[in-house]
């Protein structure tokens, strides 16, 4: 694998960056990066792993914390090759929660979008087992060298999964519990075939019970049916019934009309031959008519006379009360006066002339004559007036007579008109009756309305049973369906049974095999194997290194990882100098830093080549590169120079890109990528510089 260009866009401290610029590409080898503290060193390689694994490779940090401060979204992309074809991963997230993650392959020429991809998948390795052997973080390589023998004892059993065995077993164990509790379940479920088969026998031997109940629900149906078939039809009966209510109905009319014709004719003087023919009755309605007109117009006469009489008496009463009036005004109104002559004087209170006494006297006396008369002509008018009122009175009593047998009769005449109204219904009603039953063509002779009655009361009756019968029939057919379904469910339940008990016998099998499987990975390998093998291959591994970093000092690494959890690991390292192996806490702090760079590139080489299992295929890491940050630190100048020359002409790794703020001895040429950043913005930059010398040369100068 060769990451070929980096392009970043608002990633952290920088804006823009594109290494290398233009059409340029990183080469392979070691390249290093270079600048002071705080200056975007680490932001290069962090940037590497963000585009590749995405911000969950950095625990504890969001996407958005990698956004540029002040700006909204950011993007990276890394142009790769690997397997001899050009790849580009390209991420773009926002401070919202938007990402976008796609990767491209170039295919003739253009970059083409490789669809529905998984990262971890495309490079063969897990997101923790990247972090763990592609990138070296800062301070790494001190805090391995000082690492204590229990502490590097877990690291190297975490990193490599020594402990897979007891992990294996710990999964066997919960397979193991967990078809217990899937076979627990089904025998729960299941259901004893006894008594399956014991309801399928009660079922079966209701349906027979419910067959032969069926059939001979069905004969006495056909038995009804047919004996309704023999009946009337209901429109007939209805028809019929019909007809004789309207018969009955007009037979209780003549009847009640003609008792009560009877009745109200005994008050009277008539008798039912006067109204035979009914023109009789209409004659002496007319005459009582005639003689209730004529009595009328006299009464209306004399009711004349009185009221002119009466007009008369109100004027005689009239005249009384003037002179009575004129009588009463003179005696208030006269005042005598007695003249010289000795005769008495007063003035006429109507003509103002002078009027004597005796002319006074005359007058009072002419008036009362008059009232005497007066009162004698209302005597006499008042006479005339009873005898006519008595003469009305008598009109009165002989026209109410008039009209009261005139009103009598009329009634009469109305209710024997309803009498023959209703006996003439009544024959017509029996001529329907005769003339329906003729149209009908009818099987029996005797249609009365009783043989009607009992015919419909036969029919209801057999109507009624053969719907119960239906409805009887209907149920058990219900029931009969119920229990075939029953059936079906019972037979379904049989095989499931079945099928649950072959299951619960292959979880049984599959408990057996897993108890196996537990036992044969307990005598198959142990933790002591594994490790012994892997102690090896990484003493033999770091012993590549280790020489060459210690100027020749120290070799042949002696690792012993079959202490306890508490004793740690057994860590010791030949002196070439007295031939002796000794503990590397006798190191100096150089030494030992150089040793955990040895150790640590042994580690980061073995994860990237090791196998799971003896029988796993061989082939070479996809990535297998190597991203190391500050592990110069601790070294001095000659340590650096003798690690840097190691990394430029190593083969192991087909790129490394190694940060350092730390001086680059002169006659190291590698290439590098700068890095500076402008103090008033806080926006960092890099360039990136070839060494255009050949690695031979720089390693034989």
């Amino acid at each position: 694998m060769q990451i070929t260009k980096l392009v970043f866009k608002n990633f952290m401290g920088y804006k823009q960056l594109e290494l290398p610029k233009a059409n340029e590409e990183l080469p392979k080898g070691l390249v290093l990066i270079s600048g002071q503290n705080s200056y975007g060193k680490s932001t290069i390689l962090e940037g590497v792993l963000f585009a590749f694994f995405g911000p969950k490779i950095f625990s504890g940090r969001n996407a958005s914390s990698f956004i540029t401060y002040g700006e909204a979204k950011a993007e990276v992309t890394i142009y790769f090759s690997l397997d001899n074809k050009k790849y580009n991963i390209y991420r773009k997230w926002s401070r919202t929660g938007a990402t976008t993650t796609k990767l491209f392959e170039w295919i003739k020429n253009t970059y083409r979008e490789i669809k529905n991809f998984n990262i971890e998948n495309f490079f063969e390795i897990s997101t923790e087992q990247a972090l763990n052997t592609v990138f070296v973080r800062q301070g790494e390589v001190e805090e391995l060298a000082n690492k204590k023998g229990a502490d590097l004892r877990e690291m190297i059993i975490d990193l490599f999964r020594l402990n897979i065995i007891d992990d294996a077993l710990s999964y066997l164990d919960n397979e193991s519990k967990n078809e217990k509790y899937q076979k627990e379940k089904l025998e729960k479920k299941r259901i004893p075939s006894e008594r399956i088969e014991k309801d399928i026998n009660t079922v079966t031997i209701e349906n027979s019970e419910l067959e032969k109940e069926l059939i001979e629900i069905k004969i006495k149906k056909e038995q009804l049916e047919q004996k309704i078939a023999t009946l009337p039809s209901d429109e007939l009966i209805s028809n019929l019934e019909k007809l004789y209510r309207q018969k009955d109905k007009l037979e209780g009319y003549i009847l009640s009309n003609k008792n009560d014709f009877q009745a109200k004719i005994k008050k009277t003087s008539l008798n039912i031959n006067d109204f035979q023919p009914i023109e009789n009755i209409i004659e002496k309605v007319d005459l009582l008519k005639k003689n209730k007109n004529d009595m009328i117009v006299k009464k209306n006469v004399i009711e004349e006379r009185r009221a002119a009489t009466f007009r008369g008496l109100g004027k005689t009463k009239g005249r009384i009360d003037d002179s009575k009036a004129k009588i009463k005004q003179m005696e208030d109104s006269l005042n005598f006066t007695l003249k010289e002559n000795g005769i008495k004087i007063a003035l006429c209170p109507t003509c103002q002339n002078e009027l004597t006494k005796e002319h006074h006297d005359e007058m009072v006396a002419k008036f009362n004559k008059e009232i005497k008369i007066s009162q004698d002509k209302i005597k006499s008018i008042t006479k005339i007036l009873d005898n006519l009122d008595s003469e009305i009175k008598s009109f009165q009593t002989k026209l109410d007579a008039i009209k009261n047998r005139i009103t009598i009769i009329q009634g009469l005449k109305e209710d024997y008109n309803n009498y023959q109204k209703y006996e003439i219904g009544l024959i017509k009603a029996i001529e329907d009756i005769k003339s329906f039953l003729k149209k009908s063509n009818l099987k029996f002779t005797d249609y009365s309305a009783e043989k009607v009655n009992l015919l419909s009361i036969e029919k209801k009756t057999h109507t009624i049973e053969l719907q119960a019968k239906e409805k009887e029939y209907i149920d058990k057919q219900k029931k009969f369906k119920i229990n075939q379904d029953k059936l079906v469910n019972l037979e379904e339940e049989k095989r499931h049974m079945k099928e649950l008990q072959k299951s619960i016998g292959e979880l049984e099998i599959e408990i057996d095999h897993i108890n196996k499987a537990k036992e044969f990975v307990r005598r198959f390998v142990t933790e002591y194997m594994v490790v012994k093998r892997l102690v090896k291959n990484i003493a033999l591994t770091t012993n590549k290194y280790i020489k060459d970093f210690t100027s020749g000092q120290y070799s042949d690494l002696l690792l012993d990882l079959s202490g306890t959890r508490k004793t740690g690991l057994s860590l010791k390292i030949k002196d070439n100098f007295n031939g002796v192996h000794e503990s590397i806490e006798v190191l100096s702090g150089g030494d030992k830093t150089a040793l955990g760079i040895a150790l640590r590139l042994a580690i980061s080489e073995l994860m990237s080549k090791i196998r799971p299992i003896k029988e796993s295929p061989k082939k070479n890491p996809k990535v297998d590169i190597l991203l190391l940050d500050e592990p110069l630190a601790a070294l001095d100048a000659t340590r650096r120079e003798r690690i840097l020359k190691h990394l430029i002409k190593s083969k192991t790794f087909s790129q490394i890109f190694l940060i350092t703020h730390t001086d680059i001895p002169s006659d190291i040429n590698a290439h590098k990528i700068f890095v500076s950043k402008d103090h008033s913005t806080g926006i960092s930059t890099a360039n990136f510089k070839r060494e255009t010398k050949p690695i031979s040369s720089l390693l034989n100068p």
